[in-house]
């Protein structure tokens, strides 16, 4: 699942007056994840898996599907290499 929106994340959880370890507590899931998914840097990254957002979403009480939305890969057959 990716994130949509940083700010809207980092938003919610200042209106839930969360700190990282708070929310990662809620949760059910790593503190480095939570940080990870606030950072705007190098290190950051927007993806978890679809049951951490979902428990994410639930601790934040942000309706479901509003701060992480599904993530499609596609692989194209120019993709597979010759045998």
């Amino acid at each position: 699942m990716r994130l949509i929106s940083k700010q809207a994340f980092r938003q919610y959880m200042g209106f839930r007056k969360f700190s990282n370890a708070g929310l990662a507590k809620e949760a059910k899931c790593s503190i480095s994840t939570i940080a990870f998914l606030r950072s705007g840097g190098k290190s950051s990254r927007d993806t978890v898996g679809a049951a951490t957002a979902a428990r994410i979403e639930e601790a934040l009480n942000a309706p479901p599907g509003s701060l992480f939305s599904a993530t499609v890969i596609v692989a194209s057959a120019s993709m597979k290499q010759a045998a």
